[in-house]
């Protein structure tokens, strides 16, 4: 997919942030001066003061030529799921502090969009991961994740022991509090803190991070795009968690089997000319030193 001149343009956002409905305003009048179409999603509409007008994600995905989202990493992690597997580009307005997915600071948007509605824009394609939930060797639910898919214990639960396989091979028994599973774009989210390792968002490949492992030799592990990993229930006293972006949860039993691979389907991320990744990553994670 290449980068093009946007003639109708979708709209989502947070209503919970911070002088929302004023951005959102501000929006809607650069888009009008820019002569392009607009549809409202529902959140967005009702915001707006134009409820009637909302339409759903996916309606707006097979409309339109890019999303513009209004909020944070979160909401445009709503608005890729909601979308559906539409491989509508989105643009990220970040409404509050910097994150790794939205491309410019709300205070920017007056500068950035103009440049964006004239085509002069780069795209940068997102891995997504296809996650399913199975039980007594039936499938129960199918959710796709841009950043993660987390396999973890309740609040009030004991460890969990998980057995994994890769493309069809054991790997190993973990003893641990959970496993995360993430794409090159989740690498800086929750696989991060777990003391999983950075990936570029371009890099192909599934990244496994036990949580708290209670052998100190359990790493991540990074597998294949191509591969198929199987976690097993194999052990769990209490409450057990299928979690995928932060945002659809599922509840486990011990014999349940989650299977993550690649999806089919991408996500693409707009950024301004010149935007740099690195230095996203080194103001994000505060990374000082001297310039080599």
């Amino acid at each position: 997919m290449k980068p093009h001149i946007p003639k109708i343009v979708g709209v989502a956002a947070h209503a919970g942030k911070p002088a929302a409905r004023e951005r959102l305003i501000e929006l809607l009048a650069l888009l009008n001066a820019g002569k392009v179409s607009v549809l409202l999603e529902q959140e967005a509409a009702s915001l707006a003061g134009q409820p009637g007008a909302g339409q759903s994600l996916k309606q707006i995905g097979k409309t339109a030529d890019l999303i513009i989202v209004l909020g944070g990493d979160g909401t445009i992690l709503r608005v890729a799921r909601e979308l559906d597997g539409c491989e509508t580009p989105i643009f990220g307005v970040n409404m509050g502090n910097l994150g790794f997915l939205t491309s410019v600071r709300a205070e920017n948007l007056r500068d950035a969009l103009p440049e964006i509605l004239r085509g002069e824009y780069q795209l940068s394609e997102r891995q997504m991961l296809q996650t399913g939930l199975v039980r007594d060797g039936k499938p129960l639910e199918t959710h796709r994740a841009l950043n993660d898919v987390v396999v973890s214990r309740g609040a009030f639960s004991r460890v969990v022991r998980l057995q994994l396989s890769i493309d069809g091979e054991m790997l190993t028994e973990y003893v641990c509090d959970g496993m995360i599973f993430a794409t090159a774009t989740g690498s800086t989210a929750y696989s991060l803190s777990a003391g999983g390792p950075i990936l570029v968002p371009t890099a192909r490949a599934l990244i496994i991070t036990p949580i708290c492992p209670h052998a100190l030799s359990n790493r991540s592990v990074i597998a294949g795009e191509n591969s198929l990993i199987r976690c097993q229930v194999a052990g769990a006293a209490g409450e057990l968690l299928l979690t995928v972006d932060g945002q659809v949860q599922l509840r486990m039993q011990v014999g349940d089997e989650v299977e993550v691979r690649q999806s089919p389907r991408t996500v693409q991320l707009v950024t301004p000319q010149g935007h740099s990744y690195f230095e996203i990553l080194r103001e994000r994670l505060k990374w000082s030193g001297a310039n080599v």
